[in-house]
């Protein structure tokens, strides 16, 4: 400020703070502030007529906000907020209601939610409703014919539900399913199809196969038969579903503080089925077979499973078919 053909410094921010400094400046008075370098003679006031969020200080004006009702734009000054219309013109309906940075928003009425929504769903549940109605019949006429002729084609299509109003004789089919289903996802050298219903045509891999289901296995010539039933724990630890491994132990008459044991030997994931049937041998001494062991799977509905065993037993030379 020119004084006297003098010229000073602007006071500082706030009050000044150096004694005996260049410029005379004065400290801001209750509620005032300046929070800027300035040559004013007096601070200014802080804002008093709006929601306060943070007080005034020497250096900061008040922060505040529009008191309900009322709103002040964040793109233009704000000296003053504004009242926000209580009310949408005539022929307008509210879009957005009143904020404290935007006044009440109104625009032309768009098509009633509820006139187009009640249309829709009417036709929604109709359409759902009739093509729930077509499903049922044609399940209905497809089962009553699958029933009526079995030599029908409609047979192939409609097995499904046919399985199901078969009763007890579906429900086993299906899980002989998901058991062969679940036991071909582990690494095997050969593939197989198991039959999945009565009446299916079999597609065998081995003709010996289907002659063996009527005949046992012996060891191979030359093969001691402890130690190649031993060496066959390994094929069946690979093949026998793991939600299945329990239930074979309960059949195989083995103890369940047995199978828990053997559910403690968990280093390598076949290891468990492994030590059962290790101790299910070592309690039947000389009368522990193969065939014991395969017909025990064929008794709790694994005898898919069993032939698969029996054709890789054979196949890997550790037993043979026996002579009829």
């Amino acid at each position: 400020v020119q004084d006297r053909n003098l010229y000073c410094k602007k006071c500082p921010a706030e009050h000044c703070k150096e004694q005996y400094g260049s410029s005379k400046c004065l400290p801001c008075k209750e509620d005032e502030y300046i929070k800027y370098p300035n040559d004013f003679s007096k601070c200014l006031g802080c804002q008093m007529y709006q929601v306060e969020l943070s007080p005034c200080r020497a250096v900061s004006n008040t922060q505040c906000v529009c008191k309900n009702g009322t709103f002040c734009s964040p793109d233009h000054p704000c000296e003053m907020c504004q009242k926000c219309r209580t009310r949408c013109p005539a022929g307008e309906v509210e879009l957005a209601p009143c904020t404290p940075h935007s006044d009440l928003q109104c625009g032309p009425p768009t098509s009633t939610f509820s006139s187009l929504t009640g249309g829709m769903i009417a036709g929604i549940v109709v359409g759902v409703m009739a093509c729930l109605a077509v499903l049922f019949m044609f399940l209905w006429v497809c089962c009553c014919r699958s029933r009526g002729d079995e030599r029908d084609l409609s047979r192939k299509s409609c097995s499904v539900v046919v399985s199901c109003w078969d009763g007890d004789q579906g429900t086993q089919d299906n899980n002989h399913n998901e058991q062969v289903s679940q036991h071909q996802l582990l690494p095997r050298e050969s593939s197989s199809v198991t039959p999945s219903a009565p009446g299916l045509e079999v597609h065998e891999r081995d003709p010996l196969l289907h002659r063996a289901r009527q005949r046992n296995l012996v060891p191979a010539q030359g093969k001691d038969p402890s130690a190649v039933l031993r060496r066959s724990f390994e094929i069946f630890a690979q093949e026998v579903p793991y939600k299945d491994w329990k239930r074979y132990g309960r059949a195989l008459d083995l103890l369940e503080n047995d199978i828990v044991f053997a559910e403690m030997n968990d280093k390598h994931w076949q290891e468990p089925l492994y030590q059962m049937l290790s101790m299910w041998q070592n309690r039947q001494g000389l009368n522990a077979s193969v065939n014991t062991l395969l017909g025990t799977l064929h008794e709790i509905n694994l005898g898919g499973i069993a032939e698969d065993i029996a054709y890789k037993l054979v196949q890997r030379g550790y037993f043979k078919y026996e002579a009829s």
